[in-house]
C-alpha cells in the first residue's frame, strides 16, 4: 500500500514555499566569507573545500559548507561535481536521476544495478540508483567520503564512497532565510525556511522551494522550447529533546517535478544540440516522499542511533525515440514512429541501528551497526507505436500498439558492521573493520514474448583496515586499504532468462594520502593517490533489440588508478583560492558482452572491450575558484571548470573532448540581507554530459529504423544569466 502526503500538509508546505531563485541553475559555489571582521580574519573561510573534517578515520573526505549551497550556488546533486576531484555527475532522465562517475566507477542512465556511490539524508539511506535526484536546499553541510564505506554505514558498500547530506536542524531561537531569483528562460526561484523551538523540548523546521523555467531546447517544427523543468518541495522536521542525551526526530519531505522533453541530440536528425526535430514533445513527472524517525542517545560511555525511513519514489517518462519530426509510418523506407515509455515506482523500508562509544576524546573509539531494507520497484517499459506497427504475419497494425514490459524487483539487503580505531601515544592510529553483507533478489518480469520468475542472493565479507599517522598537530599521513560490493541482480528488460541476470561486483581499494593545514589555518591541503582493482565490473548496455531499454552485464577484470590534490589558501584578507584537481587512468582489462555476442553472433566482431578505456570517466577534472573581497560590502566568486576526454561508447569509438566552463557571482552583502548577479557556462561552452550507445541495433527490429554509427547526446546547460535577493530573519 502506497503511503501519501495528506493535502492539509501539502498545502501547507506550499503555502510557506515563497520567495525565490533565479536559476536554470549554477554551478558557481561561495557565498562565504564576504565581509570579514578583524576578529575573523585569520581563519578560513569555507569557499569551496575543507579538506579535514573532523572525526573522520583516513582524512580521506571533503567538507562543503551549507553556506555554498544556496541561491546562485550548489543547488542540486549535479552541481556537487563543480568541487570533488575525479567525480562526475551525468545528466538522466532531465537531471532527475542523475549518475555519479567516481574513481573510474560509472553508473548506468537506465536504474538497473548497484550505486557506485551511496547516499544519506540525515541518516536515511537512498540506496538505489533511481531516487537520489534531490533538490538541495536548508542545508548544513555535505559529506564525502571516499571508498568503501560499509563498516561506517549500513546502506552501502559502494566501492565509491558515501554522499552524506545534513539539514539545519532548529536551534535554540527562532530565525530563518528567503529567497528569490530570476534569470533567462524564464527562470524564477522562491526559498524559504524558518525553524525554532515551540518550547523547551521541541523544535520546528519547515523549509521548501519552488523553481520554474523554460527550456534550452527548441523543437523546430512547433518552434516550442520544449524541455522545461518545475519543481515544488518542501520538508517538515520535528526535534524532540526530552532529556539531555536523548534526540528524537520526525521528518517528512516530499518533491513533485514536472518536466518536458528529456534533453537529447541526434547527429542524424538534429540542427544541433538545442535544436531538434520532434513530433512528440516528451514529459518527465516524478514524484518524491520520504518519512523518517530517528532517535539518537549521546551518552558519556555509549551512543546510540536508530532511524527508520519510508521513502516512494515514482516517475512516469515519454519520448519521442524515432528521434524525428514524422508523425506516420513509411513502409518503403521500414519506419516507425516510436515513443519511449518508462513507468518505474520504488518503495523502501529501512531501519539501522548503530551503538559506539560515547566519548570522542577517548583513545579508543568503536561503532557497531545493523541495516535491513526492503525495496519493490515495479516497472513498465518498452515501446508505444502510436501511428501502428508494421507486422510480419499479421500485416499493419493500426495504432496505438504498445510493446512493454512489466517487471517486480525485490531486493532485500542485511548487513552487520563493525568499526574500531586506537590511537597511540606516538600520533599513530590504527583502524579496523568489518562487514557481513547479504542481498536477496527476485523477479518477476513478462512480455509478448517471454516471462522470466527468478531470484538468487548474494553475500560477501568485506574487511578494511587504515593507519594514519600525525606528524604535528597539522600534518597527516594516512593509508587504507578496503573491499567494495555491489550486489548482483536482474534486468527488467525483455530478454532471455539467461540474460535476465548479472553478478555481483567486488572490488579491492588502495589509498595514501597527506592532509595538512599551516599559516595559522589560512591554508588547507590534500593529496591521495589511489588504486583500485575490480573483479565483475558492473556495465549497461542498451538492448540490441529495443533501445528504450538497457541491461546490466559484468567485465571480468578493471583496474583505475590516480592522484587528487585539493587545497585552498587565504592569500590576503580580499582573496581566497582554492583548487580541486584529479587525473585517473580507468580500464577493462577483460570483457566480453556475451548477450551482445548472442544477438551479432559468435563470429561477428564488436562485442570484445578488453583493453578500452572505461566510457564516462574523464581523464581529469579541476576546478579553481578565486573569491574577491572588495570595498562598500562587495565580493565576487569566479569558478573554471575544467573536464577532461572522456568516451562515450566502450568501443572507444566516440569521445566527448575536455572542455571548461566558466562561472561567476557578484554579491552586494548588507546587515542580513544580501543581492546578487550571476553567470553560468559564460563562454558558452558545448558539450555532452551524457550519451545512448544506439549503433549495436538490431536493424530487423521495426522499433530501430536508424543508421549505424548513431550515439545519442545529451547536451550540457548554455550560458545563462540570472540575479537575486536573500534575506535572514
Amino acid at each position: 500500500m502506497k503511503i501519501i502526503i495528506p493535502k492539509k500538509i501539502k498545502q501547507m508546505i506550499g503555502k510557506n514555499v515563497v520567495i525565490a531563485s533565479m536559476m536554470a541553475g549554477l554551478c558557481v559555489l561561495g557565498q562565504t566569507g564576504l565581509a570579514q571582521s578583524d576578529e575573523d580574519a585569520g581563519e578560513l573561510p569555507p569557499v569551496m573545500i575543507i579538506s579535514e573534517a573532523p572525526q573522520t578515520d583516513s582524512r580521506s573526505v571533503t567538507l562543503l559548507s551549507g553556506d555554498t549551497i544556496t541561491l546562485g550556488g550548489i543547488q542540486e546533486v549535479r552541481d556537487i561535481q563543480t568541487v570533488l576531484p575525479n567525480f562526475t555527475v551525468f545528466d538522466a532522465n532531465n537531471t532527475r536521476m542523475p549518475k555519479f562517475s567516481v574513481r573510474g566507477l560509472r553508473e548506468n542512465s537506465f536504474g538497473i544495478g548497484q550505486s557506485a556511490v551511496g547516499m544519506y539524508v540525515d541518516g536515511v539511506p537512498y540506496a538505489d540508483v533511481m531516487t537520489r535526484g534531490l533538490s538541495l536546499y536548508d542545508i548544513d553541510h555535505i559529506e564525502f567520503l571516499r571508498g568503501p564505506q560499509g563498516t561506517q554505514f549500513g546502506a552501502s558498500a559502494a566501492p565509491g564512497g558515501i554522499i552524506s547530506v545534513r539539514t539545519r536542524q532548529p536551534g535554540a531561537e527562532w530565525g530563518g532565510s528567503a529567497g528569490l531569483g530570476y534569470g533567462e528562460h524564464s527562470t524564477q526561484e522562491y526559498r524559504l525556511n524558518a525553524s525554532g523551538p515551540l518550547n523547551e523540548q521541541i523544535g520546528l523546521s519547515l523549509s521548501g522551494l519552488y523553481n520554474d523555467r523554460d527550456g534550452f531546447v527548441t523543437n523546430l517544427p512547433t518552434g516550442q522550447e520544449i524541455d522545461g523543468r518545475k519543481t515544488l518541495a518542501g520538508r517538515l522536521q520535528l526535534v524532540l529533546t526530552p532529556s539531555e542525551p536523548w534526540t528524537i526526530r520526525l521528518t517528512v519531505s516530499s518533491e513533485s517535478h514536472d518536466d518536458g522533453f528529456t534533453p537529447t541530440y541526434s547527429p542524424l536528425t538534429d540542427a544541433g544540440p538545442h535544436k531538434v526535430n520532434r513530433d512528440v514533445p516528451g514529459y518527465v513527472d516524478t514524484e518524491v516522499n520520504t518519512y523518517a524517525l530517528s532517535a539518537d542517545f549521546s551518552g558519556e560511555n555509549l551512543s546510540f542511533s536508530s532511524v527508520t525511513a519510508f521513502r516512494n519514489w515514482e516517475q512516469d517518462l515519454q519520448q519521442d525515440f524515432d528521434f524525428t519530426a514524422m508523425p506516420q509510418p513509411i513502409a518503403e523506407i521500414g519506419f516507425i514512429p516510436v515513443i519511449g515509455v518508462s513507468q518505474p515506482d520504488v518503495e523502501q523500508v529501512s531501519q539501522e541501528i548503530r551503538l559506539g562509544s560515547g566519548d570522542a576524546t577517548e583513545s579508543y573509539q568503536w561503532t557497531l551497526g545493523a541495516y535491513y531494507a526492503d525495496r519493490e520497484m515495479d516497472n513498465v517499459s518498452g515501446s508505444l507505436y502510436p501511428a501502428g506497427l508494421f507486422h510480419p504475419q499479421y500485416g499493419f497494425l493500426p495504432g496505438p500498439v504498445p510493446d512493454y514490459t512489466t517487471s517486480t524487483l525485490s531486493d532485500e539487503d542485511t548487513a552487520l558492521y563493525w568499526q574500531s580505531s586506537y590511537s597511540l601515544g606516538s600520533g599513530l592510529t590504527l583502524t579496523g573493520g568489518l562487514r557481513y553483507q547479504n542481498s536477496d533478489r527476485s523477479i518477476n518480469r513478462s512480455n509478448s514474448s517471454s516471462t522470466v520468475n527468478r531470484s538468487n542472493d548474494w553475500d560477501d565479507i568485506l574487511p578494511k583496515l587504515g593507519a594514519s599517522y600525525s606528524l604535528s598537530d597539522s600534518d597527516t599521513l594516512y593509508a587504507s586499504i578496503a573491499k567494495g560490493f555491489q550486489s548482483g541482480g536482474f534486468n527488467f528488460y525483455g530478454g532471455t532468462s539467461e540474460s535476465a541476470q548479472y553478478d555481483s561486483a567486488e572490488s579491492w581499494n588502495y589509498e595514501l594520502g597527506w592532509s595538512s593545514s599551516w599559516n595559522d589555518g589560512r591554508v588547507h591541503t590534500r593529496v591521495a593517490a589511489f588504486y583500485s582493482d575490480f573483479e565483475e565490473y558492473q556495465v549497461y548496455r542498451l538492448n540490441p533489440v529495443n533501445p528504450t531499454e538497457a541491461y546490466m552485464v559484468n567485465a571480468e577484470e578493471a583496474t583505475s588508478y590516480g592522484l587528487e590534490i585539493e587545497a585552498e589558501a587565504q592569500v590576503s584578507e580580499i582573496l581566497t583560492l582554492s583548487v580541486a584537481v584529479g587525473l585517473i587512468n580507468a580500464e577493462f582489462d577483460s570483457y566480453t558482452d556475451n548477450v551482445l555476442r548472442g544477438v551479432l553472433g559468435p563470429m561477428a566482431a564488436g562485442y570484445e572491450f578488453g583493453g578500452n578505456d572505461i566510457n564516462f570517466v574523464p581523464e581529469y577534472t579541476a576546478n579553481l575558484a578565486a573569491h574577491i573581497n572588495l570595498p562598500w560590502n562587495l565580493s565576487m566568486l569566479w569558478e573554471v571548470q575544467g573536464v577532461g576526454d572522456y568516451w562515450l561508447d566502450e568501443a572507444n569509438t566516440a569521445e566527448q573532448d575536455a572542455y571548461a566552463l566558466v562561472n561567476g557571482r557578484i554579491s552586494y552583502k548588507r546587515d542580513n540581507w544580501e543581492l546578487f548577479v550571476y553567470a553560468r557556462n559564460l563562454a558558452d561552452e558545448g558539450y555532452s554530459n551524457n550519451a545512448l550507445d544506439l549503433r549495436y541495433t538490431d536493424f530487423t527490429n521495426p522499433a530501430a529504423p536508424r543508421p549505424a554509427g548513431m550515439i545519442l547526446h545529451i547536451p550540457g546547460w548554455p550560458r545563462t544569466f540570472g540575479a537575486g535577493l536573500r534575506a535572514s530573519f
